[in-house]
């Protein structure tokens, strides 16, 4: 069976009603949104082109990567397609991917859209347009990230600092709620 046909049957067998905190199993791993940061303006965190681009990490527990390709990612649940990822967007095993929110085509792992520092939702989807997890945030200061504590399983926190394409245990140590 291809991963594709078992994530539909998953799919399926769960439906869509997830919540930001369950995301659905995937082949060998699951995947999870699992930090963003809405606004970023002086971030060491920075695209192939030294631009600090808003930005959304997406986490694989599983023991092997995972092709992203056909997968989708919008800030806006009505319209799930708006950032269709191409096949070759990989997400390592154990692993993080950065995806830039900035409407610019310098990539792949760019989007069609920017994110909403004044809040928004960001949702991860399949292929089929089932939703596999999302996250809506509350106004974020520049250069605030909004992570999972413990990565992938945890409720969102604001961190002391950002961690883009790493764990976000060292930065969360001592995770705060909501906007700094």
């Amino acid at each position: 069976m291809t991963r594709w046909m078992l994530l539909a049957a998953m799919l399926a067998a769960c439906g869509d009603d997830s919540s930001s905190t369950d995301a659905m199993p995937v082949g060998s791993g699951v995947l999870f949104i699992n930090e963003v940061m809405p606004s970023n303006l002086m971030s060491t965190c920075k695209d192939i082109v030294g631009e600090a681009d808003d930005w959304i990490e997406i986490y694989n527990s599983g023991n092997s990567a995972f092709d992203l390709g056909g997968f989708k990612v919008s800030d806006n649940p009505l319209f799930p397609a708006k950032g269709t990822l191409a096949a070759g967007v990989m997400v390592p095993a154990n692993g993080y991917l950065l995806l830039w929110a900035d409407d610019q085509v310098q990539g792949l792992d760019h989007l069609p859209f920017k994110l909403d520092a004044d809040g928004e939702e960001i949702g991860l989807y399949a292929p089929d347009g089932g939703k596999i997890d999302s996250y809506a945030w509350p106004i974020a200061n520049p250069d605030q990230s909004f992570a999972r504590f413990p990565d992938g399983t945890g409720p969102f926190v604001t961190c002391a600092a950002h961690t883009c394409g790493a764990a976000n245990g060292n930065a969360c140590v001592t995770p705060r709620e909501g906007p700094r």
